[in-house]
């Protein structure tokens, strides 16, 4: 019987440390501040941080999901981070805005220096009861781009 009771007991604690583990976003500009904040933090090369994949609306999480399984290993459709414009960083100049889309849509926009050149990424959230979710990206810098299309390429 005691040997029950501590297998409910650690399952119960590593149950309530999976679902505390899971990012809650509250304010979409301040987590896009924060990820912006992290990734200034860390070094190149440095791995100490990746921002959250648990984010996503079912819609883009499925488009991840996909590439992911197609790319057997791979690197797969997404080759840059998406929240930098590229392999390499070194952020500076960061500005983050927002602009509500109504009641359950933001769009939430960074532009900041990456090494040499001017970056605009724009991020789009809904709504998910009183959670948000980021459903799309887009770079609006000299090379424009959108995350769904970019995962749905053909490998």
């Amino acid at each position: 019987m005691p040997q029950r009771l501590s297998a409910l007991a650690i399952f119960s604690i590593s149950f309530t440390l999976t679902l505390s583990a899971a990012t809650r976003i509250d304010d979409p500009k301040t987590f896009v501040t924060d990820v912006y904040r992290r990734l200034i933090a860390t070094r190149v090369g440095d791995s100490s941080y990746s921002p959250p994949d648990d984010i996503y609306t079912p819609r883009l999480a499925k488009l991840f999901r996909d590439d992911r399984r197609k790319a057997k290993g791979g690197v797969g459709c997404l080759e840059i981070l998406f929240w930098v414009n590229g392999q390499d960083y070194a952020i500076k100049d960061l500005n983050v805005t927002s602009a509500d889309q109504g009641p359950d849509r933001k769009t939430v926009t960074a532009r900041f220096m990456n090494i040499d050149r001017i970056e605009e990424i724009r991020f789009d959230f809904l709504r998910d009861g009183r959670r948000w979710l980021l459903d799309e990206v887009h770079s609006a810098s000299a090379t424009p781009w959108t995350l769904s299309e970019i995962l749905k390429c053909s490998q």
